[in-house]
């Protein structure tokens, strides 16, 4: 079976929605953001609100965003990858101007926030680098979760991968 079948946690959404409502309880959020514009043509072809929703999936997404009155809190977080994250809060801020979605936040301040669940010191480096604030939060939950990179590569590990690998295949999983 091909196609788009694929188990996997989701880790980082459960994660930085309790972020969002531990440290930004009082304002308005959104979760996987699309940003970026929609192209001239398919907005005068289908409306822009339809051609909003039909480009999507072209569309970076945001993992979160925080409303504020003065200011937009775009959040990043990254249980392994940091520098993916370090690297793409700068493309998303210079995107959300030409979000359609976002238009009526026009002149708002856009402040930046990378969490990660520990304190890298190369990552603070570049987060201070590129106007980034780095949020260090590590829910009890996700501790066994991040532990887990330390033991990836261990023999019995990787056996127990092939062997969930064979049963999901057996199962109809790519």
């Amino acid at each position: 079976m091909g196609g788009f079948t694929k188990l996997r946690r989701e880790i980082e959404p459960r994660w930085v929605a309790e972020y969002v409502s531990k440290f930004y309880p009082a304002h308005e959020a959104s979760f996987r953001v699309p940003l970026g514009p929609v192209p001239e043509e398919w907005a005068k072809e289908l409306g822009e609100a339809k051609a909003v929703r039909a480009y999507r999936p072209w569309r970076p997404e945001a993992d979160a965003l925080v409303k504020m009155p003065n200011r937009l809190v775009l959040i990043e977080a990254k249980v392994f990858k940091y520098m993916d994250g370090a690297a793409k809060l700068p493309l998303y801020k210079a995107l959300v101007p030409f979000s359609p979605d976002l238009k009526d936040q026009k002149g708002k301040e856009i402040s930046m926030e990378l969490l990660l669940p520990v304190d890298v010191q190369w990552v603070r480096i570049v987060c201070d680098a590129m106007g980034i604030r780095l949020v260090v939060w590590c829910p009890d939950w996700l501790k066994p979760i991040w532990e887990e990179r330390d033991r990836y590569w261990l023999p019995e590990n990787v056996l127990a991968r092939q062997k969930r690998k064979e049963k999901l295949r057996e199962l109809g999983y790519e």
